[in-house]
């Protein structure tokens, strides 16, 4: 994430990044991306409104939303957990096809992660 976020931020996308795990208090996100080197700051969805609102059930999990605000590309991040066997890289490649002006290769794949904890809805 680090190296998209820098490849990418540098072409000027934006980027937003969340945590809607209930099981992950606010100051544990900001540890651990304080002890990953996150170049960026991960929000914490509290009551997970902006998960619910996109569907998301597994972090990580990448939208991609062209310059009016249209989704363009759902789904993982790369095509494997394993560095080694990643042979595809699906934001990378949404990324560059949105930046061009073009339809990305692949506009939706399965995201693959841990499951959203969710906050129980009263």
């Amino acid at each position: 994430m680090n190296a998209i976020y820098g490849d990418y931020s540098a072409k000027g996308v934006k980027f937003v990044f969340f945590n809607a795990n209930r099981s992950e208090p606010t100051p544990d996100v900001a540890a651990h991306a304080q002890a990953h080197h996150f170049g960026f700051t991960v929000f914490k969805d509290e009551s997970n409104i902006v998960a619910d609102k996109f569907g998301a059930t597994v972090t990580p999990e990448a939208y991609v939303m062209d310059s009016a605000g249209a989704l363009r590309y759902h789904g993982s991040i790369d095509d494997s957990q394993n560095v080694s066997r990643v042979s595809t890289q699906r934001l990378r490649s949404a990324l560059d096809a949105v930046l061009a002006g073009k339809e990305p290769p692949q506009p939706e794949s399965k995201a693959f992660g841990c499951t959203i904890k969710r906050v129980a809805k009263t």
